[in-house]
């Protein structure tokens, strides 16, 4: 085999390699399994992940590169060990080897192990049914005309305008507890959000992840307007933000404002990364903060920032500072604010286990279990103050836990997960707490903890938790309702395309 050839194959044995290694961290840090997911995060804005990215790719180039001079050294070893046989011995003469031939071997080696890697942990043809759906020609859907209700089309009166805290826990369920409380751990990671599950309002067993949802930015318009986040590929910004996002449809902040409130939304990492900036601008909030805010502040400059952005132990002292301002305002309030020590692939502050060796492999654990100290925190600091009697302090997670099963100590990698949820100082009750719902129910429920009349409880595809009206998972079923949400519609086209009035 020719020279040039040998230096080919070698080139794309490396990549292979880099390939193979790669598949597993990505497994353990983004969730493959969510096509939706992963496809709108491709092809929208992705600032403010580049270090985090960064991080990453060097650790796998690191790997790869062992891997692969070692794979090169066991290469040449073995072609010494077939010319001493031939040379010495006298046997495998008749057998011509070569570095070339060699070197192709291995690489159709490398080829088989990386097809069986990528067939087990990506599901390849849920990535092309997503794909195919999404340029299909919309079409008239019987499904939203006969379940989507326009908040602009119905009367939303407010008897008393509680204020309003909104807290995303990143990726928290309902199954970080032991078993004893209804979890799926041998060890409760979350006994303090326990407390709060058992004292306060919550609906159980919890969210259930559905099409359109599973990712913070998807959630977030589930959670706040009721309707899933189904971008086709033609609107694609990965490197420039998208300054109008979802015009055609009304969202709680855009009710809200209406209604006289401050509005305040803040998070850790960079607002422009999947577009957040564009779809708060769109809705009606212009006091948003995010890391690159935060970096003038020089707490945060000195040592408050993972690879995601501003930690959560300084995060919430910045939050708190932001609604000393709100409740000063004489105006009704609302915030909303995201965690991120949970991210994937989580991100322990020593600050809250200072007397712990934590190895990396239970970093997500402990950063869990850190999470639930931070929010029990926060709210007892919250019940100190002169706005929380009249203050609605609605927590939930923003979809379920992306990292593998493994990492968080789950025996059993098919469960269901549910992500948690709990209202404090609601202004309704529930006849039952034991409802079936997702994400999309968020949205008439956190208006009505907070004193809204909304008629029949139902808002977008939602419906209010506190009402008698079965929501869509209760009506259509898990299948049926993924399947009817996964369809390009014209009225989908509509949010995404036209400004309402």
């Amino acid at each position: 085999m020719k020279k040039n050839s040998s230096v080919l194959f070698t080139v794309l044995l490396g990549v292979g390699i880099v390939f193979i290694k790669m598949i597993p961290v990505l497994r353990r840090t983004f969730p493959l399994e969510n096509a939706d997911a992963v496809m709108f995060t491709l092809t929208q804005n992705v600032d403010g992940s580049r270090d985090f990215a960064i991080m990453l790719t060097v650790e796998v180039l690191k790997q790869s590169l062992i891997v692969f001079l070692l794979v090169l050294v066991g290469v040449a070893a073995l072609l010494w060990v077939v010319r001493y046989f031939q040379k010495k011995i006298g046997l495998l003469r008749r057998i011509r080897v070569t570095y070339g031939r060699l070197i192709i071997l291995t690489n159709m080696v490398c080829f088989c192990i990386l097809a069986c890697s990528a067939y087990s942990n990506i599901p390849i043809a849920d990535y092309y049914v997503v794909w195919k759906d999404s340029l299909a020609t919309p079409k008239h859907s019987d499904f939203y005309g006969k379940e989507y209700v326009n908040p602009d089309s119905v009367r939303i009166e407010f008897g008393e305008k509680k204020n309003l805290i909104l807290v995303f826990l990143e990726s928290i369920e309902y199954n970080f507890q032991d078993s004893v409380n209804g979890g799926n751990l041998s060890k409760n990671l979350i006994p303090e959000v326990t407390e709060y599950l058992k004292s306060e309002q919550s609906f159980m067993p919890g969210g259930t992840q559905v099409t359109g949802m599973g990712w913070t930015m998807a959630d977030a318009v589930a959670k706040t307007c009721g309707i899933p986040l189904m971008f086709p590929p033609s609107i694609s910004n990965s490197f420039v933000p998208l300054k109008s996002f979802l015009p055609g449809v009304t969202c709680l902040t855009d009710i809200l404002a209406e209604n006289g409130y401050d509005i305040v939304v803040s998070q850790g990492s960079n607002m422009k990364f999947a577009s957040m900036e564009g779809f708060l601008r769109t809705h009606s909030v212009s006091m948003y903060y995010d890391m690159m805010s935060y970096l003038g502040d020089e707490r945060v400059r000195q040592d408050s920032t993972s690879h995601w952005g501003v930690k959560d132990v300084m995060l919430y002292e910045l939050v708190k500072e932001h609604i000393e301002k709100l409740s000063n305002s004489g105006e009704p309030w609302a915030i909303w604010f995201f965690t991120i020590d949970t991210h994937t692939p989580g991100f322990l502050d020593a600050r809250c286990f200072a007397d712990a060796i934590v190895e990396k492999k239970d970093e997500m654990p402990f950063a869990i279990r850190c999470a639930s100290r931070q929010i029990d925190s926060f709210i007892k600091w919250a019940k100190m103050q002169e706005w929380y009697d009249n203050t609605v302090i609605a927590v939930m997670g923003d979809h379920a836990m992306m990292a593998a099963p493994e990492l968080i100590g789950f025996k059993d990698a098919n469960i269901t997960h549910y992500w948690l949820d709990f209202f404090i100082n609601s202004s309704r009750n529930a006849e039952s707490y034991n409802r079936e719902f997702t994400s999309l129910d968020m949205f008439p429920t956190i208006l009505e903890s907070m004193g809204a009349e909304i008629p029949n409880g139902a808002l977008g595809l939602g419906r209010s938790l506190y009402s008698k009206e079965p929501t869509l998972l209760e009506k259509y079923g898990a299948d049926s309702l993924n399947k009817a949400l996964g369809k390009r519609s014209v009225e989908y086209d509509y949010f995404l395309y036209y400004r309402r009035k």
